[in-house]
């Protein structure tokens, strides 16, 4: 009975000292002084060394926050750049202890309760800190209690999450994050190969096909020979608009343009600024994995910047992919008009600026699926990882789907015995609305 008290008082201890650490009551404050202080993040005025100035440090279910204000002459910037500094130095020499009293609920309060702790504390030795650093006016350093997850598999559930034209950006530290193509038409993803740029396409490949079969359809342009979209070849939503080299990129393109121009003097016509306002439910998406092999292609890259700029009220939507994002590879209108950014790790801070206008993709961690999100502010996420056999499971059912047949042509002009429903094809035609 001492004994399973004596145990009793030990593990409510080691809990109390986990949770001191975790919330910040350890050493955290003066460590990041330290760190700063070493990697010459200081200003010297008048013979005098200015650190940054602590303002508040809140404590949230997370973790920790810090506020400071940095000395004049420094940038957020210098600072982003030694995030990994920051970072590897709260962490080092210590393993932080994460034990809480649910973990503590599976002990059995017997002979053996030393040995079961002993046990639970080397297998919890574990814990790495993470940071995040933001500025609005102020340094916010978050220290986090748990890293980012680094597997965030693909289901039918995140499917279902999923509304419109919705499809999933990934998991952040503070939840689930989604893209809407209907608010960001277009999308600039980046990355060095392997680290899950055409695995995130993929997810939203199959994501489209699954929540909107009757309405999507796609141009794929696969500039690595064919290999990641042949899979998608014979669904109806593609249609066999399937291109594997620049020669094919090039009539894929310009058919686009040729819809999307038809599409805009139907809109012109009667009146309406956009598809959503004529009552067009379809949306036709270009997909473009290695876009660097079209880069000095200047007829690609002509009808490329078309449709960045005009494709939004014609109803294309561009998901723009390279592992080599340079000023060449992504033309300045293509980006201007890709409000959405993906970015997955990078070699330089340079390539990182080309895609997201800052730093910070060259620092991620080198983890498969890993990426930075631009949005109001940057996001570290966790991207969907969906495996072969996903997407053969959810295409599998839709191949034997045939698409319609298209419209009777009469003197060069569509004819009225055209169907009413329209599926499986980006063909925005004249209908009951004209």
């Amino acid at each position: 009975m001492l004994l399973e008290i004596v145990g009793s008082i030990v593990a409510g201890g080691i809990v109390a000292y986990s949770s001191y650490q975790k919330s910040g009551g350890s050493s955290d404050t003066a460590k990041i002084q330290r760190i700063c202080s070493a990697n010459g993040l200081i200003v010297k005025e008048n013979g005098q060394t200015k650190n940054m100035q602590l303002l508040r440090r809140t404590r949230h279910v997370w973790g920790v926050e810090y506020a400071y204000r940095i000395p004049l002459g420094l940038s957020f910037e210098d600072f982003q750049n030694k995030k990994n500094h920051l970072q590897d130095g709260l962490n080092n020499k210590r393993s932080v202890l994460d034990v809480t009293w649910e973990d503590l609920k599976q002990l059995k309060l017997s002979k053996r309760v030393f040995d079961d702790i002993k046990t639970l504390l080397n297998k919890k030795k574990r814990h790495r800190k993470e940071i995040e650093l933001s500025y609005d006016g102020l340094l916010k350093i978050r220290v986090y209690n748990e890293p980012l997850t680094d597997i965030f598999a693909y289901s039918d559930e995140l499917i279902k999450k999923c509304k419109g034209w919705e499809v999933p950006i990934g998991e952040s530290r503070h939840g689930f994050i989604k893209y809407d193509f209907e608010k960001k038409a277009h999308i600039i993803v980046a990355g060095t190969t392997d680290f899950g740029k055409s695995n995130w396409v993929n997810s939203t490949i199959n994501t489209l096909i699954k929540n909107q079969p009757e309405n999507v359809s796609f141009t794929l342009i696969d500039l690595k020979g064919g290999l990641e979209f042949n899979q998608y070849k014979d669904l109806p939503q593609v249609g066999g608009r399937l291109a594997k080299n620049p020669e094919e990129a090039l009539e894929s393109l310009q058919a686009a343009v040729d819809k999307m121009d038809q599409t805009t003097e139907y809109l012109l016509a009667n009146g309406f600024r956009n598809v959503k306002e004529a009552g067009y439910k379809e949306r036709h998406f270009i997909v473009i994995d290695e876009a660097a092999d079209i880069a000095d292609d200047k007829n690609c890259q002509e009808l490329l910047k078309d449709i960045a700029r005009k494709g939004r009220a014609a109803g294309l939507r561009l998901i723009y992919t390279t592992q080599y994002p340079t000023a060449e590879t992504i033309s300045s209108q293509v980006k201007r008009n890709c409000i959405g950014r993906l970015c997955f790790v990078l070699d330089t801070a340079t390539a990182s600026t080309v895609v997201l206008d800052q730093g910070g993709a060259e620092n991620l961690p080198l983890i498969q699926g890993r990426a930075l999100y631009k949005d109001v502010k940057l996001i570290e996420v966790q991207t969907p990882y969906i495996s072969s056999e996903k997407i053969r499971e959810n295409i599998k059912p839709l191949i034997n789907i045939r698409p319609r047949k298209e419209g009777v042509e009469k003197n060069g002009k569509v004819s009225p015995e055209r169907t009413e429903r329209r599926k499986y094809t980006p063909v925005f035609e004249e209908t009951e609305l004209s």
